[in-house]
C-alpha cells in the first residue's frame, strides 16, 4: 500500500502548499485564510554561458563543447551543448523566442530538480524508470510502461508523453499529454513519481486536463506509485505580488491547481527559477549568436568589443573572445587571427 500525500508517511509534506491565518489577535481581527507555500527547492543554481574556444571545452569533441554551463555548488553541468542546436526542434532565430527560452526553461527545471531529489533525503533515492531493455543510444520511442489503453513513451528524451488507445492517429493512437520530465523516487519501501512541468511566461493549466489526461492514465500505467506535480514558474506567476517575503501566497490558479490535485490525493510542489526574464533572453540570445557563427551565418554580437589602432577583438558572452581582427600596417586592410586561450597554471 502506498502512502498518501496527506500522510505522515508522505516525504515532500513540507514543500506542499498550506493554509493558514496570517492575522494575530495583536494586528486587530480574524482575518482572512490564505495557502501559502512553505518552502521553495532551495537549490541555488547560475548559469555561465561559453563559446566552443572557453577552455572548458578543452579535448571536447566539437558536438559536445558547452555553450551553456549550470552550476550549482561544485557541480558543474552541461545545459546546452553544440550538438543541441543541430538537434532543436524549432529554429534558432528571433522569431522563435518563446521556444528558445521554454526549452532552456525545462531543462534548468529538470537540473533543479534531479539534484533536488538526489540531496533530499539520506533514506530517500531515486529509483530506475527504465526497465532492463533501455538502451541509452535508442531511447527515443522506447515504451516505458503499457497498459490495455494508454502508452507511456520517450518522445524526444528526456521529454515523454502518454498515448490513448482512440482508434484515430498512429497505429490508433492519440497524444493526449506530453511530459516535460518523470522523477522515480523511492523512499522507505514506497515509490514517488513526480511529474515535471515548466511555464516560464504564464501558468496557463486546466485542472481537468492535469487529472483526466495525466494521472489519471499514469495510475493506470504505473499503479504502485504516488504522484507529485511539480511546476516550475517564475515567482510573478505563482505569488501574489503583495507581502511576496512574509506570505508566499498562492495566486488563484496556482491554489486552484493545488486543491483539485490534493482532492485525487495528488501532492503539488510550486518550484521557482533562481534566473529572471533578463537571464532568459540573455541565454536565448547567446544561442542565436552562437548557431548563426557555427554555421557560418551572419550573426550579432551583443557582448563587448575592445579597440586599438591595429586590433579589434569582439566578446560574445563566453569567458575567450569570439573574434580577433589585425589591421596589416602595410597595407591597412584587416584578417582575422586564430585566437587561443591561455591554459592556467598547475603547480
Amino acid at each position: 500500500m502506498t502512502p498518501s500525500t496527506k500522510s505522515s508517511d508522505y516525504p515532500f509534506s513540507e514543500f506542499q502548499p498550506v493554509y493558514w491565518n496570517p492575522c494575530s489577535p495583536v494586528s486587530g481581527g480574524p482575518g482572512m485564510t490564505i495557502c501559502s507555500v512553505k518552502r521553495n527547492h532551495g537549490v541555488k543554481g547560475m548559469y555561465e554561458l561559453h563559446n566552443p574556444r572557453d577552455e572548458i571545452n578543452d579535448g571536447r569533441q566539437f558536438l559536445d563543447r558547452v555553450l551553456v554551463e549550470y552550476r550549482i555548488g561544485n557541480n558543474s553541468y552541461s545545459l546546452y551543448t553544440v550538438g543541441d542546436l543541430f538537434q532543436a526542434a524549432y529554429a534558432l532565430d528571433p522569431k522563435a523566442d518563446g521556444n528558445i527560452r521554454g526549452d532552456v526553461a525545462e531543462r534548468i527545471a529538470r537540473r533543479v530538480t534531479k539534484y533536488w531529489l538526489k540531496h533530499f533525503s539520506r533514506h530517500g533515492y531515486t529509483g530506475g524508470i527504465f526497465d532492463k531493455r533501455f538502451n541509452p543510444s535508442e531511447r527515443n520511442d522506447f515504451i516505458v510502461a503499457h497498459s490495455d489503453r494508454y502508452i507511456l513513451k520517450i518522445q524526444k528524451y528526456p521529454n515523454l508523453a502518454i498515448l490513448d488507445k482512440t482508434g484515430k492517429g498512429n497505429y490508433g493512437y492519440e497524444n493526449i499529454k506530453e511530459l516535460d520530465g518523470l522523477f522515480d523516487y523511492r523512499c522507505g519501501k514506497a515509490r514517488h513519481v513526480l511529474v515535471l512541468e515548466s511555464k516560464l511566461e504564464k501558468i496557463n493549466v486546466d485542472c481537468d486536463d492535469l487529472v483526466n489526461n495525466l494521472f489519471n492514465p499514469l495510475r493506470q500505467l504505473l499503479p504502485a506509485a504516488t504522484f507529485t506535480y511539480v511546476l516550475f514558474s517564475g515567482r510573478e506567476s505563482i505569488y501574489m505580488k503583495k507581502g511576496f517575503e512574509r506570505l508566499r501566497q498562492l495566486k488563484q490558479l496556482p491554489q486552484k491547481i493545488y486543491e483539485a490535485l490534493n482532492a485525487q490525493n495528488i501532492g503539488t510542489l510550486f518550484f521557482t527559477f533562481n534566473e529572471t526574464h533578463a537571464d532568459f533572453d540573455h541565454i536565448r540570445s547567446h544561442l542565436i549568436t552562437q548557431y548563426r557563427s557555427v554555421t557560418h551565418l551572419g550573426f550579432e554580437l551583443h557582448g563587448r568589443m575592445r579597440l586599438s589602432a591595429n586590433e579589434i577583438t569582439l566578446f560574445d558572452g563566453g569567458q575567450t573572445p569570439h573574434m580577433k581582427l589585425v589591421r596589416d600596417t602595410h597595407s591597412g586592410l584587416w584578417r582575422e587571427v586564430k585566437l587561443t586561450h591561455k591554459r592556467k597554471r598547475t603547480k
